[in-house]
């Protein structure tokens, strides 16, 4: 069982596998005569949202990096393994974070180069974003105590250094409880300084407390005013706040992770999991060689997507797509309705949420794009594959 969004998984997987498609929209479903259940982070696995699960289900995986959907341990209790894929997107959501900077700069007439940076969590994303950050010569501290603990070489930064940055980047996983809570990590545990400029949370809704943004007297979002803000992930999603969405810089649906390339890898990664545990080989086809082969974007394609007519100049936030997410979840939140707190209006936002999320073309990552002239030169190495 399968949700159907789940990109590329019908031709990645093996001939010999039976997979049945099922709309999420809908709700559970059925998983009675199954073995194997495939599903996106828009399903939450738990004792409410799933009271009884079939003796034969024996494994259930999310095409996602992210597990905070799925009750692992409800999981276990039932002898059901889970598997996901974790790393699958963070270079497209680093690309997401790096060209929310790089748009910032360019409307607010700033040099990325001359802002520190403050990178909230060193995980396979925010390792991301550092490499991108060195690339292009670019100050960061990174904050992650956890995995100081965990890795002897690395070293985080204190707390108040992050109180220093002109700009942060949250890159946590969602945790409410036990030694280091994610939860309302801002204000609770790090607030606004009137040293930062800008604020990005491409991670989880409930890392920052939203309230607090709308309540902070010093939070605009327009490019002459103190603080602005950029963000994918929503406390209340998928019915964001109307006011936070219309305030900040950038507000998108969710898809900081939304490439090509990382629905691919995010397929690939849960299915070599499902396989090996019903110890059958996983070999890469030809397709898959193919697939990413044609995934390349040509000089002409990209020159004519990333062209603003109405600046005249090529812009990497046209390119890269950033722009049409940002349109369309205004559109999406600014659609007449019977106010924020009507059930219609909250049921119509949320049908719209994950139709964006559904439907919304998937973006080639920088490295299947070929540089296009018109870009600033010290941009190349953004555009380099690993």
């Amino acid at each position: 069982m399968a949700d159907q969004h789940i990109h590329y998984l019908d031709q990645l997987i093996p001939s010999y596998a039976e997979i049945v498609h099922y709309d999420s929209s809908e709700g559970i479903p059925r998983l009675e005569g199954f073995d194997a259940w495939i599903l996106r982070t828009v399903t939450k696995v738990n004792p409410k949202t799933v009271p009884s699960l079939p003796e034969e289900l024996k494994f259930i995986g999310s095409a996602s990096a992210g597990t905070d959907h799925i009750d692992r341990e409800y999981l276990s209790d039932n002898g059901i393994q889970f598997d996901h894929s974790p790393g699958c997107n963070a270079n497209a959501v680093a690309e997401y974070v790096l060209t929310s900077m790089l748009t910032w700069c360019s409307s607010t007439r700033r040099e990325l180069s001359n802002h520190k940076v403050g990178i909230i969590g060193m995980g396979h994303t925010g390792g991301a974003l550092a490499k991108k950050l060195d690339a292009i010569g670019v100050s960061y501290a990174s904050y992650d105590p956890p995995k100081a603990l965990r890795e002897e070489s690395f070293r985080s930064c204190h707390l108040d250094t992050l109180k220093d940055c002109d700009i942060l980047s949250f890159h946590l996983p969602y945790i409410d409880q036990g030694r280091y809570p994610t939860h309302h990590f801002m204000p609770d545990i790090l607030s606004l300084t009137p040293k930062h400029k800008l604020i990005i949370n491409a991670a989880r809704g409930g890392i920052i407390k939203e309230d607090y943004l709308l309540r902070h007297n010093e939070l605009i979002s327009l490019p002459n005013k103190k603080i602005s803000f950029v963000l994918d992930v929503w406390e209340t999603e998928p019915v964001p706040d109307k006011v936070l969405v219309n305030l900040a810089f950038i507000a998108t649906p969710h898809i900081a992770g939304y490439s090509k390339q990382a629905k691919i890898q995010a397929s690939k990664g849960v299915l070599r999991g499902l396989l090996s545990f019903f110890d059958t080989e996983w070999t890469d086809s030809k397709w898959q060689h193919e697939q990413m082969d044609s995934t390349k974007t040509k000089l002409g394609e990209a020159s004519h997507r990333g062209f603003n007519k109405k600046t005249n100049t090529l812009s990497l936030s046209v390119l890269h797509g950033l722009h049409n997410y940002d349109n369309e979840m205004r559109k999406l939140i600014n659609l007449p309705g019977q106010g924020a707190d009507s059930g219609p209006f909250n049921t119509s936002i949320a049908r719209g949420f994950q139709a964006l999320r559904n439907t919304i073309e998937l973006r080639n990552e920088f490295a299947h794009t070929t540089f296009p002239k018109g870009l600033p030169d010290d941009l190349r190495p953004v555009f380099a594959p690993d």
